[in-house]
């Protein structure tokens, strides 16, 4: 029973909470801005290791900026449905090429999100917000994961 609470609120879960804690009250009361994507990203850079913390940070941030500025240009000419599609074409091709393949499923999901959860009215507006978002919520975690209670080093770390 004991163990059961102390995996229910071990460090990671404490770190992921205060991350995203702070990642929301930074963008309510500092930007005024939405939360819900500086959340996400605060719970995707508290990882069980350092090297895998920095990792999803890299992906996420990645695709992230890829999606959403890609979901800028195309959304800004057209909120035609096929050519939105065709949009997945120039993110699949520059992860390839960047040789940044993880990061597709990530800029897709910000692609999406940009091209029909605009909220905002303006394309640059809410894109904008995304990237610095997510940024400001992985950067965040990652911050608060290697801060406090760093994860063991890799070597001893079990899965």
């Amino acid at each position: 029973m004991n163990r059961f609470f102390s995996s229910l609120l071990g460090a990671r879960t404490l770190k992921t909470v205060l991350a995203v804690t702070l990642a929301a009250a930074l963008m309510k009361y500092v930007f005024h801005k939405p939360m819900f994507f500086a959340c996400i990203g605060a719970v995707i850079a508290v990882e069980r290791t350092v090297s895998s913390s920095f990792q999803a940070v890299v992906i996420r941030n990645i695709g992230t900026i890829v999606g959403g500025l890609i979901g800028i240009v195309i959304t800004s000419y057209t909120q035609n449905i096929i050519f939105i599609s065709l949009g997945l074409i120039p993110i699949i091709w520059i992860h390839n090429v960047i040789n940044k393949t993880e990061s597709i499923v990530p800029a897709a999901i910000v692609y999406f999100a940009v091209a029909y959860m605009n909220t905002m009215g303006s394309p640059w507006e809410y894109g904008i917000i995304r990237i610095l978002g997510t940024l400001i919520g992985t950067l965040i975690g990652l911050g608060i994961n290697l801060l406090i209670y760093p994860p063991r080093p890799e070597a001893n770390n079990i899965q």
